[in-house]
């Protein structure tokens, strides 16, 4: 009797872990075996291969829109400013990103305190020089959804800013930006360059928990959440 009490106790322990089947089982890390399988099938017109070498990390807590935006305009074949820090060489940073025209729409400071909304993130890529679209997230269905992605990000003149809640995927944290880098067809899944690196790695979603996690309400804006388009 003693045995099967123990043999019951151990079980309520370690069943919940062993049989959960919460958001994160549609979440496939960079660094995890099932990762590595999906990395090696990446297609050579994935963004990714443009945007790994400017991938960026936030520099604070609540820069992940700021840092998302220059890893894209770092990857785009466009005009980019100097920063002293790196002088005579130009290059986007989390520094001068916010050029007078940005600031216009929103400051350093506010960033630092409450982040970006997705028409502020577009709004701000669009006084950079470039073209970006706002998609609300609760406007797309997961067909529709997988078709612009499916086309973006092989396309090397569009990348693709997700602003989703990191809750749906099973993680730590609020709202949040990233770019996304590929699309993985066999698994129906996308890969989110994660820029809070110290947090999270690269991350394959699945284009169900994607669809949910962009279309949640920001509680700046009170709109949803959802994608920015860029292109040059």
């Amino acid at each position: 009797m003693k045995n099967l009490l123990l043999a019951i106790i151990l079980f309520s322990f370690l069943s919940p872990a062993s049989s959960y089947a919460g958001p994160e089982s549609a979440v496939v890390y960079w660094d995890s075996p099932e990762g590595k399988i999906l990395r090696a099938r990446m297609p050579a017109d994935a963004d990714y291969w443009q945007l790994a070498p400017n991938f960026a990390t936030q520099i604070t807590q609540s820069y992940c829109s700021v840092a998302s935006a220059v890893t894209v305009l770092n990857a785009m074949p466009i005009p980019k400013p100097v920063d002293q820090t790196y002088a005579p060489y130009a290059y986007f940073t989390q520094s001068n990103f916010f050029t007078p025209e940005v600031a216009k729409v929103i400051s350093p400071q506010t960033v630092l305190a409450m982040g970006m909304t997705r028409e502020q993130m577009a709004e701000t890529l669009n006084r950079q020089g470039v073209s970006a679209t706002s998609i609300a997230g609760d406007t797309l269905s997961e067909d529709a959804l997988r078709t612009l992605l499916k086309k973006a990000l092989v396309d090397d003149g569009r990348f693709v800013l997700a602003n989703y809640f990191r809750a749906n995927l099973g993680q730590v944290g609020g709202g949040h930006w990233s770019a996304l880098a590929a699309y993985d067809a066999q698994s129906d899944s996308v890969l989110i360059l994660d820029v809070a690196k110290y947090k999270y790695p690269p991350a394959w979603v699945s284009i169900s928990i994607l669809r949910q996690a962009i279309a949640t309400i920001d509680a700046t804006s009170g709109k949803s959440r959802g994608l920015v388009i860029v292109s040059k």
